[in-house]
């Protein structure tokens, strides 16, 4: 299990928090913010234990990073999307209109964290194979 990709996860949910709070309620009091950041923090730690769980999960006839990288954001966006709309439906306080746009924030965050995460990835594996083409032997000399 990859710990970083589950540590990242959380980071994402404190980032996911930092949004709901900045988007939230005008009148919610500190502890309120502070309550909402744990809890997404903690949301996105959980988020990405099971969404790794299951990614361990997969056959390895289809190991290969594209496919990876989909299946996981998948896995990724769809956990995020129930948990959002399962809190939002229990929340104590109605949400009223302007709880709909709550998960597709979520979505939209975590779908953007995906991509990040692929992108660099991708550019870290061409940097490998830069410095691996690099380090072949030189032609002798003369």
């Amino acid at each position: 299990m990859d710990f970083r990709a589950i540590g990242r996860s959380g980071a994402l949910g404190l980032v996911i928090g930092a949004v709901l709070v900045l988007i939230g309620e005008a009148d919610a009091t500190l502890p309120e913010r502070l309550l909402t950041l744990l809890l997404a923090g903690t949301a996105g730690l959980a988020i990405g234990a099971v969404t790794e769980w299951l990614t361990s999960l997969l056959p390895v006839r289809i190991a290969r990073t594209g496919t990876y990288f989909l299946i996981s954001a998948g896995i990724a966006v769809t956990i995020s999307a129930l948990v959002t709309v399962a809190l939002v439906l229990l929340s104590p306080e109605p949400m009223g209109d302007g709880g709909w746009p709550v998960p597709l924030v979520v979505v939209a965050i975590v779908s953007a964290g995906n991509v990040a995460d692929f992108v660099l990835h991708r550019r870290a594996q061409r940097r490998l194979r830069a410095f691996q083409s690099g380090l072949e032997d030189p032609p002798p000399p003369g």
